[in-house]
């Protein structure tokens, strides 16, 4: 079945400090009713939806929230514990409560005529809700009660009856009953599939069946019974690639005297902020001296902001609309007084329960910040198996609500690995590039690279790991005169010793290393790197990586 889920206004009206666009149904108008009626049948192209999907009530014609889902809108979301329907797309976050005359666009109130309804237990829209927000005609024909749901963006093949005693059937058999005999010649039709003998195609008076073919006639094209109407390409295909690093804070930043320019960077993250308990309060440890220098030096700064890693805090934020909307408000209120360019959103440790509420709040974070010119990025991890780590994020879904997504390529082997291994070797980071690249277009993939690497530790059959920035490494690799080779698998130095009864390993991140990883930046067209982090590396990365990237 068709899905789509493109927002196209139909035509202006302000009302009240939102712009809406207004469209009405088309009605037969000598349609007077005014109660309930239950023998309403939705048509969506030429496939019946289930029963209660469509009806009316004192003469307003309602579908169901659960066939706008189906057909529509696969993102449309309602809260139910706050009775709150809410639509969102690149640029709006619209909010309707259930049976209120108001409504928000991007927190501007507004009114409305006909507000969302619960009927049977069920939460029905009024129609021009639907077509306020959604590209789709509706049409009712009162002989056959059918509501008629059609997609503006699709261009459906068409057919011109050619016989007087054309008649519509309800299967592939002229001995089928005959469904209608309303198709004078000359009439056109929308035609959905071709079989042997016959079209399937829908009556103008929305009924749908099947018609022989000769009484049809079709500028036919083979295999194309419904095109999708291009949309335009505003793509920038020469755009540089991003480099972004992130510069970790320990607490509030005071001092700014050792900011310098970092070639080949562009854009800067501190890890200034941390959504620290329920009631939405952040910890900043930011600095408007910094903000300024870097500035002053051409840097985008994009500060990351996490859930304290957190799952039962991050599922308390996320699980109401109301609570999601004021740390969005207050985000944003931080982030535009600080006068930043873009926003890293690092929600990691989150419950599975709280994927889809994760992935609504960055839906409604997004057209908000768009708003104000700021550009969203979000960190992934790779996929794995791990509820809390991996499966908890919905990166197709993810992708489309955000400007990048930042796959944290490292930590193959993590600082409590079982085993010993590369922080990310080459076999492992290519891997999981593809693994995320079924999700999450190349062209909004950024590929983070790791500054450190692990010295393992092994003694009496235990091991444990020390993380060591690039010149700590290399230190402990000159002072133990260790003997490096190179692992042609994982693309880095490896070397290991035996002191002490304790068994020493390390694959090592280094200039080489990294520019084999950041290849794989080219090789898939991805939009560019980010690092962690600033203040790992060695004097020579960032000439290496900006080599190897530009």
């Amino acid at each position: 079945m068709r899905k789509v889920s493109i927002f196209i206004l139909l035509g202006l009206v302000i009302i009240g400090l939102g712009g809406f666009i207004y469209h009405e149904i088309l009605v037969s108008p000598s349609k007077k009713v005014m109660t309930y009626s239950d023998d309403l049948y939705l048509i969506v192209e030429e496939q019946e939806a289930e029963d209660g999907s469509v009806l009316f009530s004192e003469d307003i014609l309602y579908l169901s929230l659960s066939s706008i889902e189906y057909f529509i809108d696969k993102d449309i979301f309602y809260d139910d514990a706050e009775e709150t329907l809410i639509i969102t797309d690149k640029s709006r976050v619209i909010r309707y409560k259930l049976n209120s005359d108001k409504g928000s666009m991007n927190n501007k109130e507004f009114l409305i005529s006909n507000p969302i309804r619960e009927f049977n237990d069920k939460v029905y829209i009024p129609v021009d809700i639907i077509l306020k927000n959604y590209d789709v005609d509706i049409n009712y024909f009162e002989e056959t009660n059918a509501v008629v749901l059609d997609y503006k963006n699709i261009e459906y093949l068409k057919g011109e009856i050619i016989g007087d005693d054309a008649v519509l059937r309800t299967d592939l058999d002229i001995k089928s009953p005959i469904i209608s005999n309303n198709l004078p010649t000359g009439t056109i039709i929308n035609v959905y599939g071709e079989y042997e003998n016959w079209y399937k195609v829908r009556s103008i008076d929305g009924v749908p069946g099947f018609i022989e073919k000769k009484y049809l006639k079709i500028n036919y094209v083979k295999d194309m019974f419904k095109v999708e109407l291009p949309i335009e390409d505003t793509s920038d295909y020469g755009k540089e690639k991003i480099s972004l690093t992130w510069d970790y804070t320990y607490r509030k930043v005071q001092n700014t005297d050792n900011i310098k320019p970092i070639q080949g960077v562009n854009i800067i993250s501190p890890t200034w902020f941390s959504v620290i308990d329920t009631d939405g309060n952040i910890q900043d440890k930011g600095s408007t001296d910094y903000v300024k220098k870097y500035r002053d030096l051409g840097y985008e700064i994009w500060p990351l902001i996490n859930n304290s890693f957190d799952p039962d805090l991050t599922h308390e934020l996320l699980y109401k609309s109301s609570t999601r909307e004021k740390l969005i408000n207050e985000i944003l209120e931080v982030y535009k007084e600080y006068g930043f360019q873009g926003i890293n959103i690092d929600f990691e440790n989150v419950h599975l329960k709280t994927k889809d509420l994760l992935t609504q709040f960055v839906r409604e974070l997004y057209p908000l910040f768009k708003e104000s010119g700021l550009s969203v990025s979000m960190d992934v991890t790779g996929m794995s198996t791990s509820e809390n780590w991996s499966l908890s994020y919905d990166r197709e879904r993810l992708s489309k609500a955000v400007d990048y997504m930042i796959l944290m390529a490292y930590d193959q082997h993590w600082a409590s690995s079982p085993v010993a291994g590369s922080v990310a070797e080459y076999t492992w980071v290519e891997k999981s590039i593809l693994g995320v690249s079924e999700y999450i277009p190349n062209d909004k993939l950024v590929l983070a690279v790791p500054f450190y690497t692990r010295l393992w530790i092994e003694k009496d059959g235990k091991l444990s790991s020390q993380a060591l920035s690039m010149e700590t490494a290399n230190k402990f690799i000159d002072e133990n005169n260790i003997e490096l080779m190179w692992d042609t698998k994982a693309l880095q130095y490896y070397g290991e010793i035996e002191k002490d009864n304790e068994l020493y390993r390390i694959w090592l991140e280094d200039s080489e290393s990294l520019a084999a990883k950041v290849s794989l930046v080219h090789k898939y067209d991805l939009a560019g790197i980010a690092s962690w982090r600033k203040g790992f590396e060695t004097d020579n990365i960032w000439s290496s990586l900006d080599k190897s990237l530009n």
